[in-house]
């Protein structure tokens, strides 16, 4: 998986972006990283993985195996891009020109004693387990974000070799000024590497559609994962590695090599919660957890957690809580959202119903029905009224009226049915809700009086003799209300709204 601007011919990319300080080229290693002491996964091997800073820091003969073990993988011609193995002058700064680390046997204290084994004729092929680098996946303003390439030898695969250095580079990236990694090219078919990524915590970020013209898929381009993983997480690494260590427990009666106190006190609570089930002629050796099977490989999470999805093709919550009841492991929910969003019929039910959505949101903004729902009918035209409306029904801190309901809501069918059947009424007008009690007392004797019996109002200006207006004090007025109404009733009760309004 190599860094997206690699070139190994290139100039090596330092980082210059993210917290200070900055390494400089062959400097000295960061505090915290140093040999990094490992068992591996028959719980009785040891190793240890070594961390490097420049090329030359490394043997020649162990330089060259490794590069000899890259050209392999690159001849294979299904993990790694390139087509023609590197020159050992390319190797050297292409894989330790920033940051490498190399995976032996045995207990190693200090870098310089793989020099003393190079003097002594070591055999590498038998000691070397693997190596990987950590360098910025861009430069400058963006390369705080890392990128690292893996490599396992061919005497060391189904060990556990690639986890323990995943789970390593894990814990040295942060230390060494990075806070976000990103694994461009990881072919789907590379399986192994994608176990282990996803047990790890990254995230499938991206896919490229038909990446790879690899040897072993001839005539057919595979696609490629882009993972991304944040740095510097206190999160335990509790799936495929914790579950193997209590196994072994169960099943041996005693602790992994390499358990300190605080992890041998795990494994003693966790023997009182989980049982071994030795293999039989049909069965093999399982794990349990209150009843519930343990899965711990990450490909048996996935086919598992598809086969129950298909069964009815239920949501997240649904799915998760099916897998629940029967077994158990870390992040199910993770597992089921990524089975949802690649399972074919239900992304095709997700765009049948995206489509409808689309359809009656177009229908309403054209002002027309969707397709199978009922469209709600137009308000009726407003009445006139000759009573004003009081001022305070546009004060802020009148309340709002209440929204009408949507027309496509299934809730609201019947009422949009009664509306509709009501609107082939007429519209009656109906006195407004608005209008100023009147005490009947004032109204008595001119219910149906004449009109001129009534006193001249106080917003008419008093007309002189010659029928002009009476000088100073008189209130202007729209001359439209000077127009008495049909009948002293209504009259009275406009003049007392009237005063009401300028009190």
């Amino acid at each position: 998986m190599p860094a997206m601007l690699d070139d190994p011919s290139a100039p090596v990319i330092y980082r210059t972006s993210g917290d200070i300080p900055y390494p400089p080229p062959g400097g000295p290693l960061p505090i915290g990283i140093a040999p990094n002491p490992v068992t591996l996964r028959d719980r009785v091997t040891t190793a240890t993985i070594i961390p490097f800073s420049a090329p030359n820091q490394v043997p020649l003969t162990l330089l060259a195996y490794l590069c000899d073990q890259l050209g392999r993988e690159i001849e294979k011609g299904d993990t790694y891009p390139m087509v023609e193995p590197l020159p050992l002058d390319n190797f050297g700064p292409y894989w330790f020109g920033v940051f490498g680390a190399i995976m032996l046997l045995g207990d190693i204290k200090d870098g310089r004693e793989l020099h003393e084994m190079a003097r002594r004729g070591c055999d590498w092929e038998r000691e070397c387990l693997g190596s990987f680098y950590i360098k910025p996946n861009y430069p400058g303003r963006s390369s705080h974000v890392c990128n690292g390439g893996f490599l396992v030898t061919d005497a060391s695969r189904n060990r556990g070799v690639g986890r323990l250095m995943g789970e390593t580079y894990l814990d040295w990236a942060p230390k060494l000024g990075y806070t976000y990694s990103v694994f461009n090219l990881v072919y789907e078919t590379n399986v192994a590497s994608c176990r282990i990524w996803d047990a790890l915590g990254f995230k499938r970020i991206g896919r490229v559609k038909g990446c790879g013209n690899l040897k072993s898929y001839p005539g057919e381009l595979v696609d490629a994962l882009i993972y991304g993983r944040e740095l510097g997480q206190e999160d335990e690494y509790v799936s495929e590695e914790r579950f193997d260590k209590i196994r072994f427990y169960l099943k041996n009666g005693k602790y992994p090599n390499g358990a300190d106190r605080a992890e041998k006190s795990r494994l003693r609570s966790a023997a009182t919660h989980y049982k071994l089930t030795p293999e039989t002629d049909n069965e093999p050796e399982k794990l349990w957890l209150k009843g519930k099977e343990v899965i711990a490989d990450t490909k048996q999470q996935y086919q598992l957690a598809q086969d129950i999805h298909h069964k009815q093709h239920g949501g997240i919550n649904k799915t998760t809580a099916a897998i629940a009841e029967l077994y158990h492991w870390v992040r199910i929910k993770e597992t089921v959202s990524q089975v949802i969003r690649n399972c074919p019929e239900c992304s095709e039910m997700n765009k049948g119903l995206s489509a409808l959505r689309h359809g009656q949101n177009q229908a309403r903004s054209d002002g027309r029905s969707a397709p199978g729902f009922l469209q709600s009918p137009p308000p009726p035209p407003p009445q006139p009224s000759l009573t004003p409306t009081p001022p305070s029904l546009f004060s802020p801190s009148a309340p709002a009226p209440p929204p009408r309901p949507r027309s496509d809501s299934p809730s609201n069918q019947l009422q949009l049915e009664a509306s509709q059947h009501h609107s082939a009424f007429p519209h009656y007008p109906q006195r407004s809700e608005y209008d100023m009690p009147v005490d009947p007392a004032l109204m008595d004797g001119i219910q149906s009086g004449n009109l001129a019996d009534l006193p001249p109002s106080p917003f008419l200006a008093p007309r002189g003799a010659n029928g002009g207006e009476s000088g100073a004090g008189r209130i202007d007025v729209d001359p439209g209300l000077e127009e008495r109404a049909p009948t002293a009733g209504e009259e009275m009760r406009r003049r007392l709204n009237r005063v009401s309004q300028y009190k």
